[in-house]
């Protein structure tokens, strides 16, 4: 019985021990939606990740941020946060917001909002991405008709991701 204790003690202290020497991992998105807090997951899977870049030609890369309530894919509470880096530099974004478990309706942003890099950090197949971006996001209940902007809400999020390269 005490060889089994010290076993699962040691067993715990090595653990403790190898995630104090990993570095802690990116993939961080938390904010507020409508002034409610919120927190959503990046989901990584055998093809890549909700959180990616892509390359659309030499100096020009596609950064999607894509983020989930929970840690499976499902609409409902989705954030999507997408921009364009030219030269190693992004200025602004577009953001939507999925509230329900369909696709419409749905707020985003008509057109590209102020996005606030602190890091980004692309090379090879892998990347990161630190940044914050506030918005006012206004409703769209169909492909057809436009923003309503009589309906809105206000997202303020803060993310520091980890990007997975994706081929187009």
């Amino acid at each position: 019985m005490i060889n089994q204790q010290r076993v699962m003690g040691c067993a715990l202290l090595m653990g403790g021990l190898m995630l104090v020497a990993t570095p802690a991992l990116a993939d961080e998105i938390s904010g507020t939606v409508d002034g409610e807090p919120q927190q959503w997951h990046v989901i990584t899977h055998e093809d890549g990740s909700t959180a990616n870049f892509s390359e659309l030609m030499p100096g020009m890369t596609d950064v999607t941020i894509q983020g989930h309530r929970e840690q499976t894919f499902e609409t409902q509470g989705t954030l999507s946060i997408s921009f364009i880096v030219m030269e190693g530099e992004a200025s602004s974004a577009m953001v939507t917001y999925f509230p329900e478990s369909s696709i419409m309706p749905h707020y985003g942003t008509e057109d590209e909002v102020p996005i606030d890099i602190e890091m980004l950090d692309i090379d090879g197949n892998e990347g990161r991405a630190k940044g914050r971006i506030a918005a006012s996001l206004s409703q769209v209940t169909s492909m057809s008709e436009g923003h309503d902007h009589s309906n809105t809400m206000d997202v303020d999020v803060s993310f520091d991701v980890t990007l997975v390269r994706e081929d187009l």
